[in-house]
Formats: structure tokens, sequence, C-alpha cells
């Protein structure tokens, strides 16, 4: 048994950890559209975490589903730990190319949308599930912009030698 709690606290990390690491990103590139961008990516990590806090959990748990409660809670805690659900920061600063950054941070937005789609499965609250719709569909604008970038920056042989601070 999942409680909408522990999904939440989850996607709340998720959405920290992804955040923090745009924001860090944004302060070692020169390129001013590249910085906008992940600024951009920052703001929108927020607003997501934001919704997500907003959510209301007044489930009960009758005392002999507790035990259920704290495996699937564990269970889910599990996954979430053999996943690559947020950026390496210190990856992400020393990335050498911008192919590498865009790269990265498209790794990021994937493996969220496949885990909000997971989640997404485990919500019985339609309000949760209308919200969850609307994330999915932002993450993978933010993966379709990560493409249309990338397309933009990295032209063949134009992306090996361009490093996102510029040098």
């Amino acid at each position: 048994m999942f409680r909408i709690k522990d999904i939440i606290n989850i996607a709340v990390q998720i959405e920290k950890n992804g955040e923090d690491s745009y924001r860090q990103a944004s302060d070692h590139v020169t390129d001013p559209e590249v910085r906008e961008m992940l600024l951009w990516m920052a703001e929108e990590e927020k607003k997501h975490r934001q919704w997500f806090e907003s959510f209301e959990d007044n489930t009960e748990i009758a005392p002999e589903h507790e035990e259920l409660e704290a495996m699937g809670r564990s269970l889910l805690q599990d996954m979430i730990a053999n996943e690559t659900f947020s950026l390496d920061q210190d990856r992400l600063n020393n990335t050498d190319t911008l192919s590498e950054l865009f790269t990265q941070s498209k790794a990021f937005e994937e493996d969220t949308i496949l885990f909000y789609e997971f989640l997404k499965g485990l919500i019985d609250d339609p309000e949760a599930n209308t919200r969850m719709n609307l994330i999915i569909a932002e993450e993978k604008k933010h993966s379709e912009r990560l493409d249309n970038l990338a397309r933009t920056y990295c032209r063949p042989a134009a992306c090996t030698n361009d490093t996102p601070n510029g040098n």
C-alpha cells in the first residue's frame, strides 16, 4: 500500500533536486540563452514542487494496514534509491560540452516523466491524477525544449568542442 503522502514527498524531493541542479548549472554557463533556459527550467521545477506540496493527504490508515503501509513506503524508497531521478550536481558542474549538459538534463526529465507516469497509476484521487497529467505534460515540454536547444547548439562537430562556460 502506498500513501499519497509518501509519493508526494518523493516527488517534492525530485523537483527540489532538479531546481537546485538547474540553478547551479546556470551559474557555470556563459551563453545567455542557455543560462536563461536553465533558470526557466529551475523555475518550472520549483512550480512543480510547490504543486506537490499543496497536495493534501486525508487518508486514514486502519491499524491493521499500518504494517502494509510501512512496507509500501519502504518499497517505494528502495525503488527510488536505485534510479537517477536527480541530476548529479558535480557531474553537471563539470560538464565539458553543451551536448553533455543537454543530455544529462534530458535524461533527468525523461526519468521524471517515467516515474510520474508510474505514480499516476497508484493514485486514486481524480484531482491528483489531473495534476499529475499536467506536470507530466510540462516535463515533456522541458524535454522538447532541451531537444530544440541541442539541435540549435549542437550541429554536427559543433557541440563537442563548445563548453558550457564558453571556453
